[in-house]
């Protein structure tokens, strides 16, 4: 594998934990504010916002997977 790939690929997988550890640390604040009152109101919407956020990241993360498989994959063909 060339080295340029090898340190893409170091750059991606870092990026990829990044957004895993941040989507992880956001499901425990969501889960912190589970015990607030199910109603509307500033609870319900930062809870929204929260889902949203960490649907996004992990969106995110597995897009960078699907990246670096198909970069793998290139090497692999080669």
């Amino acid at each position: 594998m060339p080295l340029s790939a090898k340190n893409n690929l170091d750059e991606l997988y870092a990026r990829q934990r990044l957004l895993e550890a941040e989507a992880s640390r956001l499901e425990r604040e969501l889960e912190l504010e589970g015990g607030e009152p199910a109603g509307p109101g500033p609870a319900a919407d930062r809870r929204y916002i929260l889902d949203l956020e960490i649907t996004a990241l992990r969106e995110e993360s597995t897009s960078l997977g699907s990246t670096i498989s198909d970069i793998l994959d290139r090497d692999l063909q080669r």
